[in-house]
């Protein structure tokens, strides 16, 4: 009656691969942070995830408060963990919201989807409510 005491055993050497396959990459952080505002518009947009992503399978969007798409481009991953995802903005970003929707897909190629906001800030604007003030 010894096979009782081994059953668990086996289970658990049965559920410890599996586990591993439904393991997703989750982001853990972003360039800009999420929900913050920057004072001027960014270069590039970094979004860090828990796990080495598939480039080819993943990506990132930038989109406006109209939801009209952003272009990016030069898309890389960082050379030292592939667990961050970088394009750059090629053309200033003007003040406003911005939501940024990212695609990676982990080493069992199955895409995670997500997304985050952050603003610009209106310098302008922020510049002559400073100036207009006494003093």
């Amino acid at each position: 009656m010894r096979l009782p005491a081994v059953f668990p055993t086996l289970l658990i050497a049965l559920a410890l691969p599996a586990t591993a396959l439904v393991m997703h990459p989750k982001l853990v952080s972003s360039s800009p942070a999420a929900n913050t505002t920057v004072a001027t518009s960014p270069a590039s947009v970094t979004a860090t995830f828990n796990e080495k992503i598939t480039v080819g399978l993943s990506r990132l969007t930038l989109w406006d408060a109209a939801s009209r798409a952003v272009a990016l481009d030069s898309f890389t991953t960082a050379a030292d963990d592939n667990k961050t995802l970088t394009a750059k903005v090629p053309t200033p970003l003007v003040p406003g919201r911005y939501t940024v929707r990212w695609q990676a897909a982990g080493g069992d190629g199955h895409p995670m989807k997500g997304e985050f906001t952050f603003g610009v800030a209106d310098n302008k604007q922020t510049e002559q409510m400073s100036s207009a003030s006494p003093r």
